[in-house]
C-alpha cells in the first residue's frame, strides 16, 4: 500500500485524528522552497498545512503533474473528499505518461466518500481504473470490492426512518475530533477527544486525552499511571466497572506511533496505577480494548492490532480471561468470517444481545468505515450485516457503543454536519439516537465515583460493595415539551452569524438571488485568507504590520470560521427541532459595507440571504425539504443596505485597504439569523 494509505489507517488505531491545521505563511516563497515545507509538513502528517503548500507552489506552476498529487494526497489525509476528488481527477488529465496510476483508484473511493450521489460515477471511474491498472496486488483486489459495494449501495439506499440520529452538539463535540464514547450516566458520557493541552498560546501541543460530560466535576480523566506525554485514549470499562482498560500512544515529533492497552483496577475506593497487558506486541499497534463473553460466560477481551499473522491491515483478535480477570491468554485472530485484507477497528461487545459491532472498510457499505454486526465466539462467527442507513454513510462511522440498559446507542462519525475546521468531513463528533428498546432491571444502578476517581457505570443488578461512598443518580423519564423547550433554548445560544466577501456572491449585478450556497461562499472566502493580510498591512512595518496581520487572523478565526463551524450546530439542532414535530420560522437578516449604493447593497442583502437558504436546503442532500415543503419550517428574511453601517466605515473604492480588506468594513458584510421561533 502507499505510504500515505497506511499512515492514514495508523491513525484509525486509536482515534481518527484531526490533522493539526498549522497557520502558515507562504508568501514570497520560492517554489522550492514552497515544496520543501510541503514535504515536511506532509511527513509530521499536517496535511491541511502541506496543503496550503501545495496550492501555492501549483500557482507558480499548475500543471506540474507531481505537485497536483502530492496536493491531493494532502487533501486526502484531511478527508476533503469533494477537494481530493477534484485534484485527483486534474492528475488523470495531466498525467500523460501515467505515472500516478493510482490518481484514478482514489478518484473513485473520494468520490464514494462524498455522497451517496457519487456512487454512479464512482463505479465508472473504478471500472475505469481496473482496466488499465494491470498489477494483481491490494489496489486491484479493492477496486474489484469497492465496484460491487457500489452495485450493492444502489440496492439498499433506503433509510430506516424509526431511526433518527442526533449529533450531541457542543457540550461534547468540538472542531476537533471526539470519539470513543462510554456510557457512564444516564444519557451522560465519558469520550475521547484530540485537543490541545498546552496552556502556551505561542506553542499548541495536541494530544488525545479522555473527558467527561456534564455532570462529572472534573472536565477530564487521566488514568492512574498514564503517560502525559503520549496520547491517551479509547477507554472501556469492565462488566462490573472495577476495570478500566485504555490505549496509550506513543507521539514522536508530533506524529503518534504504535500503541498498547494498558488496565487499571479499581481497588480499596481507589483507581490503581495502570499495567501494560500481557497481549501487546512490541512490533505491533493494539488498540480499542472491548470487554465480552463468550457462551460458558467467562470474560473475553476483543482489541485491534496489526499485528503480524492477520488476514491484512487491522484485524479483531480476542484473549480469554481467567483466574483473578488479570490472566489474559494468547491472542487469537478472529478468523476470515470477521477480518478481511481491509480494516476492522473499533469492536464492541453488546452483553445484552449477544452480539459483537465493529467497523470495516472492506466489507459491501455506503463509503469510507461502515459498522457492522455479528454473532459467535472464538473463530466462529455469522457473516457480518451492514447496519445500513442511517446508522452509516458515505464518511467513516465507527465507535459503536450501546448503553448496559440498551436505551441509547452511540457512534462517532466524520459524517456532513460534523463540527469541522477546514473541510466539512475532516473532523469526527459523536452521534446517538433511542434504541426504543430499553431493558428493565431489578435496580437501574447507576453510581458515581468519587471525584479523585472517573465516573462509574455499574451494569449488574446488585451494587458492588463501594456504593456507599457516592450518590446515586436517578433516570428521569422523557418528556416531549420539555425536550422541545431544551431544543429550542439550546438552537437559540447558536444563532450564527456569517461573513462575505465583498461584493459576494454574484458580485456586480442587481440579482436578488442566486444559484450559490453558503459552504460555497465561505470556502472560497476562507481562501482569502493570505490576501487580507498582505492588503491590510501592505506599507506596514514592525509592530503596526504584527498588529494588523492579527487583526486579520482574529477575524477570520473567530467570525469567519466560526460562523460556519456554529451554522452547521444550528443546522443539526434545527433538524431535531423539527423532527419532534415542532413548526419553526428562523428569520434571518443581511448586511452590507457602505461601498455601494443603497438599491444595489439592499439586493445584495438579499443575494447572501438567499446563499443561506440555498445552504439549508442543500443540507445533508436536502433533508430539511420536506419541511420547507410542508410548512414547518419558514425562512424568514430581511435585508438592509449600508445606513446600519458604522459612519467611520470607509466608502471609498479608492482605499481598498480600508474599505474591503479592514476587518471594520468585513463585519458589515454578513447574514445574520436572528431569531428562532415555535409557530
Amino acid at each position: 500500500m502507499s505510504g500515505i494509505f497506511m499512515k492514514n489507517k495508523r491513525y484509525y488505531l486509536f482515534a481518527l485524528i484531526v490533522f493539526l491545521c498549522a497557520s502558515v505563511n507562504t508568501q514570497a516563497q520560492t517554489l522550492s522552497q514552497l515544496i520543501k515545507a510541503a514535504d515536511e509538513k506532509f511527513e509530521a502528517a499536517d496535511y491541511y498545512a502541506a496543503s496550503l503548500y501545495y496550492k501555492d507552489a501549483l500557482k507558480k506552476n499548475d500543471e506540474n503533474v507531481e505537485l497536483n498529487f502530492k496536493l491531493a494526497e494532502s487533501l486526502r489525509g484531511f478527508n476533503n473528499y469533494e477537494g481530493a476528488s477534484e485534484v485527483y481527477g486534474r492528475v488523470l488529465k495531466l498525467d500523460k505518461a501515467g505515472k500516478y496510476p493510482l490518481a484514478g483508484f482514489w478518484l473513485g473511493e473520494m468520490l464514494r466518500s462524498t455522497c451517496i450521489c457519487k456512487t454512479d460515477e464512482a463505479e465508472k471511474q473504478l471500472k475505469r481504473f481496473k482496466n488499465k491498472y494491470h498489477k494483481k496486488d491490494f489496489y486491484s483486489a479493492k477496486a474489484q470490492q469497492e465496484i460491487e459495494a457500489c452495485i450493492w449501495v444502489g440496492e439498499h439506499q433506503q433509510i430506516n426512518d424509526t431511526i433518527e440520529i442526533q449529533h450531541l452538539g457542543k457540550e461534547v463535540n468540538t472542531e476537533n475530533s471526539e470519539f470513543n464514547p462510554i456510557p457512564v450516566f444516564p444519557d451522560k458520557i465519558q469520550f475521547s477527544s484530540l485537543r490541545n493541552i498546552s496552556d502556551d498560546k505561542k506553542k499548541e501541543n495536541y494530544l488525545a486525552r479522555i473527558y467527561n460530560q456534564n455532570p462529572n466535576p472534573e472536565k477530564s480523566y487521566m488514568p492512574n499511571g498514564a503517560d502525559p506525554n503520549f496520547n491517551v485514549a479509547n477507554g472501556a470499562f469492565s462488566p462490573d466497572s472495577k476495570r478500566f482498560y485504555f490505549t496509550q500512544c506513543e507521539q514522536k515529533n508530533g506524529v503518534p506511533g504504535r500503541c498498547d492497552i494498558y488496565v487499571s483496577l479499581y481497588y480499596n475506593y481507589k483507581w490503581m496505577p495502570a499495567e501494560k497487558l500481557s497481549v501487546n506486541d512490541s512490533l505491533a499497534t493494539n488498540t480499542q480494548p472491548a470487554i465480552g463473553y463468550n457462551t460458558k460466560g467467562n470474560e473475553v477481551l476483543f482489541f485491534s492490532s496489526d499485528r503480524a499473522g492477520g488476514q491484512g491491515g487491522m484485524d479483531i483478535w480476542y484473549s480469554n480471561l481467567s483466574g483473578d480477570r488479570m490472566n489474559y491468554s494468547e491472542p487469537i485472530n478472529l478468523g476470515p468470517k470477521v477480518n478481511t485484507l481491509g480494516n476492522e477497528v473499533t469492536p464492541f461487545y453488546d452483553i445484552n444481545n449477544n452480539k459483537l459491532f465493529f467497523s470495516s472498510d472492506w466489507y459491501y457499505g455506503f463509503g469510507g468505515y461502515d459498522i457492522f454486526e455479528t454473532t459467535g465466539e472464538n473463530t466462529n462467527w455469522t457473516e457480518p450485516r451492514n447496519l445500513l442507513q442511517p446508522i452509516n454513510t458515505p464518511q467513516n462511522d465507527l465507535y459503536y457503543t450501546i448503553a448496559f440498559d440498551n436505551s441509547k446507542t452511540y457512534l462517532s462519525s466524520n459524517r456532513k454536519g460534523s463540527y469541522f475546521i477546514k473541510s466539512e468531513t475532516c473532523c469526527n463528533d459523536i452521534y446517538a439516537y433511542n434504541s426504543k428498546k430499553m431493558i428493565k432491571r431489578n435496580t437501574d444502578t447507576y453510581i458515581e465515583a468519587p471525584k479523585d476517581t472517573t465516573p462509574v457505570a455499574i451494569k449488574t443488578d446488585t451494587p458492588t460493595t463501594h456504593i456507599d461512598t457516592v450518590a446515586v443518580i436517578a433516570v428521569k423519564p422523557f418528556q416531549p415539551e420539555k425536550t422541545i423547550e431544551t431544543g429550542l433554548t439550546k438552537i437559540r445560544k447558536t444563532l450564527p452569524v456569517l461573513y462575505f466577501h465583498n461584493d459576494e456572491p454574484d458580485c456586480c449585478n442587481l440579482r436578488d438571488t442566486t444559484s450559490l450556497d453558503y459552504k460555497e461562499t465561505y470556502e472560497a472566502y476562507s481562501g482569502l485568507y493570505y490576501k487580507y493580510q498582505r492588503e491590510f498591512s501592505k506599507g506596514l512595518r514592525n509592530a503596526e504590520k504584527d498588529s494588523a496581520e492579527k487583526e486579520v487572523r482574529t477575524f477570520f478565526a473567530q467570525k469567519v470560521d466560526q460562523g460556519f463551524y456554529n451554522l452547521v450546530a444550528f443546522s443539526s439542532q434545527l433538524l431535531d427541532l423539527l423532527r419532534s414535530g415542532s413548526k419553526v420560522e428562523v428569520t434571518i437578516k443581511g448586511y452590507c459595507s457602505p461601498l455601494n449604493f443603497s438599491e444595489y447593497n439592499i439586493k445584495l442583502g438579499y443575494r447572501r440571504v438567499a446563499s443561506l437558504k440555498n445552504y439549508f436546503n442543500h443540507y445533508q442532500d436536502g433533508i430539511l425539504l420536506p419541511y420547507l415543503a410542508n410548512g414547518s419550517l419558514i425562512l424568514k428574511s430581511v435585508s438592509f443596505g449600508k445606513e446600519t453601517a458604522p459612519k467611520d466605515i470607509s466608502d471609498k473604492l479608492q482605499d481598498l485597504r480600508n474599505s474591503v480588506y479592514n476587518p471594520r468594513a468585513a463585519l458589515e458584510r454578513r447574514v445574520e439569523i436572528i431569531s428562532v421561533e415555535l409557530k
